[in-house]
């Protein structure tokens, strides 16, 4: 009379145990292994171009440096007594004659809660190099960018 229903207990429990023991999912299972990320990490970068960021971060400028056919355009904003500055290539635009890379500055406002220590905001853009001049435009807190 209970070995019907201890049975099906059983048989139950022992299903979510296989069930539960099964491989893992990977969450990046749907992505296609040939499609490149769009997103370049700092430490993929060649170690030219990572010596080049490292010694401008100081500096407020605008600048380009062409490494293996690729143009790195990079904009620092100079050492900052707080947080909340930012800098951001915000398009790159190939015209006739030259590319215009527009950049966006911002400041942290006077109530804004910002880190108490000493940034070096920058942006980096990177794209084949179309063999134009360069122009950079500020928008924003500046008006204008220094070249270097």
């Amino acid at each position: 009379m209970f070995k019907k229903p201890i049975l099906l207990v059983l048989l139950v429990v022992t299903f979510l145990f296989v069930a539960a023991c099964g491989e893992p999912t990977d969450p990046y299972d749907h992505m296609d292994p040939d499609e490149e990320d769009e997103i370049t990490l700092i430490d993929e970068l060649p170690e030219e171009v990572q010596d080049w960021i490292d010694g401008s971060r100081e500096e407020f400028a605008a600048q380009t440096m062409e490494y293996e056919g690729i143009l790195y355009l990079l904009v620092t904003y100079g050492e900052k007594p707080t947080g909340g500055y930012d800098v951001e290539i915000t398009s790159i635009a190939e015209e006739a004659d030259r590319l215009l890379v527009t950049v966006d500055f911002t400041e942290p406002g006077e109530d804004d809660i910002v880190t108490q220590a000493l940034t070096y905001p920058y942006d980096l853009a990177m794209l084949d190099d179309p063999g134009l001049p360069v122009e950079f435009v500020a928008t924003g807190a500046e008006t204008d960018i220094p070249l270097k």
